[in-house]
């Protein structure tokens, strides 16, 4: 397969993975099944009656999280990334599709999870965030993420774990850090964590909120438990994340993510070789970057950094092979022309 030029270049059918063609104003199989597009999205699904109701109006999403964001950049600029239950996130890259399994105005394709309308091989990244909790077979969307990454890509999920039942169209599993690892057994784990989004604090608080949301107080031992959650709810729990170990904060973390990487041969990268010499014949940055082919440093403290933003900066300015070899790097936009 040569290098596709635009998003309708990495779709395939979600029942049969054969290649698709746009005709007549539907994505089309040569076995026959065609596909609906809408308003310019393809609505890849392999149900087409399935239908999915949020329980209210999706947040619009404008930015992604810093953190997230320096990882998607500090690839390179050819590198595709799948925002696999992107909702209604607005922003609008170039390399970045987006794509959920409803319709909403700030989508690229509708897609299941379960059944990825995308060829083998296609990305460098796929983030999903909030969407495993709602997957009905999620080892099964685990297995398809590996199979239309690159060898060397990514994964980055998380899951709820402390969190209360909710969503679209309902929550079948939370998982632990040790439930993620046991989804993405095949990949090369890179970290598994509790972001600071997903502390303890905000799992008592999603769970007290869902509780005064549910609770119909009748009589005064009823009102005493309000009064009393109330007094919690109001304390600053947030100020007492920073009290917890790393490992312990899992236990009762509202959710959980897995970085993990795909190396079916246990050396795979998305690093050239001119990058991973220097790394080889570079005790300081073994030292630097315990894992060349990860993603992010020290997660827990503010040391951001990873070999491939290095390669970027002081790699090809130090050392012309890799400065070429960005250079000839030729950057992905899904709205481009065939």
């Amino acid at each position: 397969m040569g290098a596709p030029k635009n998003l309708f270049d990495l779709l395939s059918c979600p029942s049969t993975g054969e290649e698709l063609t746009l005709l007549a104003g539907a994505m089309r199989a040569p076995s026959g099944a065609s596909y609906p597009v809408r308003n310019g999205v393809p609505v890849l699904l392999r149900d087409p009656d399935q239908k999915v109701e949020h329980e209210g109006e999706l947040n619009v999403w404008n930015a992604y999280e810093p953190t997230l964001q320096f990882m998607f950049d500090s690839l390179p600029s050819d590198a595709l990334i799948l925002d696999l239950g992107s909702g209604n996130r607005a922003l609008d890259l170039p390399h970045v599709v987006r794509a959920d399994v409803v319709l909403t105005p700030h989508v690229d394709v509708v897609m299941d999870a379960h059944d990825l309308p995308f060829k083998d091989e296609s990305f460098s990244l796929v983030y999903a965030s909030a969407v495993f909790e709602h997957l009905h077979t999620p080892w099964r969307a685990a297995e398809e993420i590996w199979r239309i990454l690159k060898p060397g890509g990514f994964v980055i999920a998380d899951c709820n774990f402390v969190f209360p039942f909710h969503g679209y169209p309902a929550v079948y599993f939370n998982a632990s850090g040790e439930g993620m690892k046991r989804l993405f057994t095949k990949f090369t784990e890179l970290a598994c964590f509790a972001a600071p989004w997903q502390m303890p604090s905000y799992a008592i608080k999603a769970v007290l909120g869902e509780f005064f949301r549910l609770f119909h107080p009748k009589t005064e031992g009823d009102a005493k438990i309000i009064e009393t959650l109330g007094i919690l709810q109001s304390l600053p729990l947030d100020d007492a994340d920073h009290r917890f170990d790393p490992k312990d904060a899992m236990r009762i973390a509202a959710a959980t993510t897995y970085i993990g990487c795909k190396q079916p041969n246990g050396d795979d990268s998305l690093l050239p070789e001119c990058v991973l010499k220097e790394w080889r014949a570079s005790p300081a940055l073994q030292s630097r970057f315990p894992k060349p082919n990860g993603l992010v440093v020290q997660i827990a403290s503010e040391r951001v950094e990873n070999m491939f933003d290095w390669a970027r900066r002081e790699g090809a300015a130090q050392h012309p092979e890799i400065a070429a070899w960005l250079e000839s790097r030729v950057p992905f936009d899904k709205r481009g022309k065939g």
